[in-house]
């Protein structure tokens, strides 16, 4: 997390007042909290801050176009927001949006990742302060990730053809065409790759901040327009495009006890890819009628906040959640299984995103090559005197590399996985064959029928007998023979 500061002008403090300031310095232990001033870069830099929250009368103040420059601040690392949200609004609310705020301006760390690119325009004014690049929040890793098929959704995503592979992961090749429109991120099934000022530590942090200090129903703004004023009760999250808006930012924000609301603003900058995902974003949580409000413009956002928010219960997503091996894919699940003690759940709904697989039992001999061919470890295979093979398909993203490796062609992915599939399924079991000499665990009995039968079918008889040695005793009884050759004078 990153040493941020709070800062605002007079008369946003006026209207958010000292207690609740003094309180958000204290709970979101921020590095910094103060009035704009002339004495700011100062403080800034004593206190080592490296991520701003700004609260002024509204559009980026001139001050802060430097602050790369003077204090190694990252622009992308400052989230500025008009005091006009709080006019009029109880202190509860006020409390919520400025802990989401602030804990989501702590977690702005990937920002770092970012390079500044040479900049579209180039104003005189510009050139004289030397300001002949800009940065844009592009994707970038969160960290490796090496499953291949959450690497080629991200290259495949993006519009322009700009994402490439590397060794870590993927990548974008060029930044200083990069729309940011974040559709790349939003495609994948894990979220390694991030728009770093929107991502799924900042999704969470700021769900659970409105969660726990927000006790009234409530619902959670996907925007990327400012609004200059918002109503009690609807926290916005402003990102730079809501194509890169995630299901599981959705469902977590419904299981959480918030309603959800996406909303092309009508001044979006990458309004096609905004819409277009706006139109793969579900209708629904999957195995219930609560729909996902949407909003083309902002026309329509305005009718679509006239129906209050649902009534919902509230629960905070564990913060080691996001922190899984499988990030969004473990927050997409924990929702489903959160809301499924809320309400009741239609078990043959399908899940997007998530696939189910089968194994034929007559086919399968259990020799665990699906099993080393997954990079998700959907299959399993465990057993001491039985072998079971299990395949965990919440976790499935589809790559088919069980089906692709499986030499008895006995796996098959159906499509997406109905609610009823999200759970540890026991595709096939056998008994343990073990070496009828020294009585060793040798493998699925399955794979040793399967074996005999293919010897026996070329010819091999008198190999097929030892199908059931154990390497080491298979070795000493070949030893065994050959001596006794040997002695006879047999070569």
């Amino acid at each position: 997390m990153l040493n941020a500061g709070l800062l605002v002008s007079k008369r946003a403090r006026e209207i958010v007042g000292d207690e609740v300031l003094k309180t958000v310095f204290e709970e979101a232990k921020l590095s910094y909290v103060a009035e704009i001033g002339d004495f700011i870069f100062e403080d800034l830099k004593q206190n080592d801050v490296k991520s701003l929250l700004v609260i002024n009368d509204g559009g980026r103040e001139t001050w802060m176009e430097d602050i790369d420059q003077r204090l190694g601040i990252s622009p992308l690392a400052v989230i500025t927001i008009p005091y006009t949200w709080f006019e009029g609004k109880s202190g509860d609310f006020t409390l919520a949006l400025l802990m989401g705020y602030s804990l989501r301006a702590e977690l702005m760390d990937l920002v770092y990742r970012v390079q500044p690119t040479r900049s579209s325009s180039i104003s005189r004014r510009s050139l004289i302060k030397l300001k002949v690049y800009e940065y844009k929040p592009y994707p970038v890793l969160y960290d490796e990730v090496h499953a291949e098929r959450e690497i080629n959704r991200a290259v495949e995503a993006c519009p322009l053809n700009l994402v490439v592979k590397t060794p870590e992961g993927p990548s974008v090749g060029s930044p200083e065409k990069c729309t940011a429109c974040g559709y790349c991120s939003a495609s994948s099934f894990l979220g390694y790759f991030e728009v770093p000022t929107a991502t799924t530590d900042q999704v969470v942090a700021f769900i659970n901040a409105v969660v726990k200090y927000y006790s009234k129903p409530a619902s959670l703004l996907f925007t990327d327009g400012m609004p200059s004023k918002i109503v009690e009760g609807v926290f916005p999250f402003v990102m730079p495009c809501v194509a890169s808006v995630h299901d599981s930012f959705i469902l977590a924000s419904y299981a959480s006890g918030l309603t959800p609301i996406v909303n092309v603003s009508s001044t979006c900058g990458t309004r096609d890819m905004a819409l277009k995902r706006l139109e793969e974003i579900p209708s629904h949580f999957p195995g219930t009628d609560l729909k996902v409000r949407k909003a083309k413009d902002d026309e329509e956002l305005r009718k679509v906040l006239e129906a209050p928010p649902l009534d919902l219960g509230r629960s905070e997503i564990p913060l080691d959640v996001p922190l899984h091996r499988s990030r969004r894919r473990s927050l997409l699940i924990w929702s489903i299984e959160e809301m499924s003690r809320k309400a009741s759940m239609n078990q043959d709904d399908v899940v997007p995103g998530v696939y189910n697989v089968v194994v034929d039992p007559n086919k399968c001999v259990l020799c665990g090559v699906c099993v080393r061919a997954c990079q998700m470890l959907v299959p399993d295979l465990k057993g001491n005197d039985a072998l079971e093979l299990t395949y965990n398909i919440p976790y499935c993203i589809g790559s088919e590399r069980c089906v692709k490796n499986c030499p008895e062609n006995a796996v098959s992915v159906t499509g997406f996985a109905k609610i009823s599939d999200l759970k540890k399924k026991l595709m096939n079991k056998t008994n343990v064959a073990k070496c009828r000499i020294c009585g060793k665990p040798i493998g699925s009995e399955k794979v040793k029928v399967r074996v005999d039968s293919m010897l026996i079918s070329q010819g091999f008889q008198g190999t097929a007998q030892y199908t059931d040695v154990c390497n080491e005793c298979k070795q000493k009884e070949l030893t065994k023979i050959w001596l006794e050759r040997l002695l006879s004078g047999k070569r």
